[in-house]
């Protein structure tokens, strides 16, 4: 299957026989960073290779149209409810500068205990079966062709069914996964035995196929009314899942610690939030690090959140991270908009390339 840029994608020829094709790869890819890059008439201290074809910022025709790529990947959500929009949604995010797809799941599938089948519309997310998966996964390969860069396509191994997702998303190509039993605890009710039973054979598969897991620790940032009162319950959720992943034999190269800067404007952000920051990554030494941006303290003024997310994005770089996962402005407010996808990858691109550099002359 080959893209045509100035062409619509074609949902008919992505499920076109289907049943006969296999992921290219499997595993996740990072972005391969370049020293001291030259682009345009600036050079670049945190950057990575640039795409064949893709959409610059919108002040990129000023400086020739140049548009680098940072050297930190970029994940967007992709959460329309419906497979199709899925599909249009990925390829926009992928031109903008996105190469974590990460595909959110329908309301309720926590819950399913089994496989679901077919391609049905969902309620702020799709029903992850092996049909959508095959059918995304083709398509991503065919995406990564026209921009020029690997994609890493992303899903959800918590809930009910662990063990059976992680067998599929290794045997779909899928590159990522969250897998975290206290998820199931915490947020689904879901029996605490059965979860951590079924979490150490879901670890085992994930591992064994190379699958970088995200904890599911950045939830209760997400949930928790004072969110910065959190943090000591959040280190002790992020420890009892690496030590659990490390204990079954998945090494640290593929564990990531979901994280979240706690609180947003007015609260003084950067002094509550950077130190917590820096703690955690000086705790787990070894470990990758997923950075998401705020979702708990939004409301209905897309430019308030779009500001909270570029002190967030900041933090990454003063801490360092290895994936900035990106939050669209309207986030919990609505299925979000196409064009929200890519004002929050937009919005994180932005920050880091105005940063570039910047721990070169500031020390933490």
């Amino acid at each position: 299957m080959k893209l045509d840029p100035d062409k619509k994608l074609d949902v008919e020829e992505v499920l076109r026989d289907l049943a006969n094709y296999r992921p290219r790869r499997k595993g996740w890819i990072w972005r391969r960073r370049v020293e001291d890059q030259v682009i345009g008439p600036f050079v670049y201290r945190d950057s990575s290779e640039r795409l064949e074809r893709s959409v610059p910022l919108p002040a990129a025709h000023t400086f020739g149209d140049i548009d680098p790529q940072c050297d930190i990947v970029l994940t967007t959500e992709i959460a329309s409810g419906r497979f199709e929009d899925d599909l249009r949604r990925m390829r926009m995010a992928a031109w903008h500068g996105a190469d974590h797809i990460m595909v959110i799941r329908t309301t309720g599938q926590s819950h399913i205990d089994g496989l679901i089948e077919g391609t049905p519309e969902g309620v702020g997310g799709v029903p992850v079966t092996r049909k959508q998966l095959r059918a995304t996964r083709k398509a991503l390969d065919a995406i990564e062709d026209e921009v020029g860069r690997p994609i890493n396509f992303h899903s959800y191994v918590s809930g009910l069914a662990g063990p059976d997702i992680a067998v599929l998303f290794a045997e779909e190509g899928v590159n990522g996964a969250h897998q975290d039993p206290q998820y199931n605890t915490l947020y689904r009710g879901i029996n605490m035995h059965r979860s951590f039973v079924d979490a150490a054979e879901a670890k085992r598969v994930i591992a064994d196929a190379g699958i970088l897991q995200l904890d599911g620790a950045h939830n209760a940032c997400a949930t928790a009314k004072e969110a910065w009162k959190v943090t000591p319950e959040l280190l002790v959720q992020h420890a009892i899942n690496t030590g659990y992943s490390r204990a079954v034999g998945m090494p640290d190269e593929l564990i990531a610690l979901s994280t979240v800067p706690p609180t947003a404007p007015p609260a003084p952000k950067l002094r509550l939030d950077l130190p917590y920051a820096i703690a955690l990554r000086d705790l787990f030494k070894g470990c990758k690090f997923r950075a998401q941006q705020n979702t708990r303290y939004i409301e209905a003024d897309t430019l308030e959140a779009t500001v909270t997310h570029v002190l967030d994005t900041i933090i990454s770089r003063l801490a360092s991270t290895d994936i900035q996962s990106t939050i669209t402005p309207d986030e919990g407010r609505n299925i979000p908009w196409h064009y929200n996808n890519i004002a929050g990858v937009n919005a994180a691109r932005q920050t880091l390339m105005g940063v570039d550099g910047l721990n070169d002359i500031v020390a933490i």
